[in-house]
């Protein structure tokens, strides 16, 4: 498990081993909600990301849940230059694939199950644009919703909207996949309503 505080400090500090462990835990998910929203270039934006946080490291403080939230709000700063530089809209993946995912017991669990696959980036990827954000920041990464709402500049009520909506959007996908397998709403635990009170997902690296 990663010492935060410990190699944050060795990292500010110029310890390329440091800031090397800080990317391995953090780019994954960096990448699968820069996939989401520009499909294309994603690597490349994240590491526009990246170069920003290195400059700015030494200048920051706060807790690993700070660090998060800081990144992704980088993140979303970037996309939003992105997309006014290039006069690019947010993509849509095309996969054969979408829709090869099994229904379970919960759709966010479902989600961040596979939050690490392709198939799930693509899924999400498949949402009205506000929508898929909402879900990668909440349920992919795990931000709380108040962190979700200043990053997306918008009340907290709002995100838990998009977060319902695009939920049930999966749910419905899920329930009519190829396996021809749907599960009964009574066999649901919690259903997508939990999303706005449950503790943020459990994270992927």
């Amino acid at each position: 498990m990663l010492d935060f505080q410990g190699t944050l400090l060795a990292a500010q500090q110029g310890s390329d081993d440091a800031f090397a462990r800080l990317w391995r835990e953090y780019h994954p998910g960096l990448l699968r909600y820069l996939a989401v929203k520009s499909a294309s270039d994603a690597e490349d934006l994240a590491a526009d990301v990246w170069f920003n946080v290195v400059r700015a490291l030494p200048a920051f403080e706060g807790t690993e849940h700070g660090f998060r939230s800081w990144l992704f709000t980088t993140a979303r700063n970037r996309l939003t230059d992105w997309y006014r530089g290039t006069d690019r809209r947010p993509e849509v993946i095309q996969t054969e694939s979408l829709l090869c995912i099994a229904s379970r017991v919960s759709v966010e669990g479902e989600v961040a199950d596979r939050s690490g696959t392709d198939a799930a980036v693509a899924l999400i990827a498949t949402l009205p644009h506000d929508q898929a954000e909402a879900v990668m920041l909440r349920v992919v990464v795990g931000l709380d919703v108040s962190d979700v709402a200043d990053i997306m500049g918008r009340t907290p009520g709002s995100v838990r909207v998009l977060c319902h909506r695009g939920l049930r959007h999966l749910e419905r996908r899920l329930d009519h996949s190829p396996t021809g397998h749907a599960v009964p709403p009574a066999r649901r635990r919690g259903g997508v309503d939990a999303v706005a009170s449950a503790p943020s997902a459990r994270r992927h690296a």
